[in-house]
């Protein structure tokens, strides 16, 4: 967020910024809200003294959570890396008069 706001990039001032701002919004919800307390439950359920094998059910968000993060990782980067031009808001442009 820092380098948004001092940046001639701004948080809202381009679609691409925000989108990133979004996107580590969400990475970060889903890993301490979900990814977290999976991975202390499955921790538990493999070291515990009666130690039991995964069902699918149980394996397949320990394995699409991480899958989802580092697509939106990726989207993150590309979007970082190719900076596309689209203005979130159009400043009028002063010293022109419309008519």
């Amino acid at each position: 967020m820092l380098l948004g706001l001092i940046t001639h990039w701004g948080l809202f001032r381009y679609w691409w910024v925000t989108i990133k701002l979004t996107l580590t919004a969400i990475l970060t919800g889903v890993i301490l809200f979900v990814l977290m307390p999976r991975l202390s439950a499955a921790a538990a359920m493999a070291t515990g003294p009666s130690a039991q094998t995964f069902a699918i059910a149980e394996r397949l968000p320990l394995a699409v959570a991480p899958a989802g993060g580092v697509t939106l990782l990726l989207i993150a980067v590309i979007l970082a890396i190719y900076k596309p031009p689209w203005r979130l808001r159009i400043r009028p442009t002063q010293g022109k008069n419309p008519s």
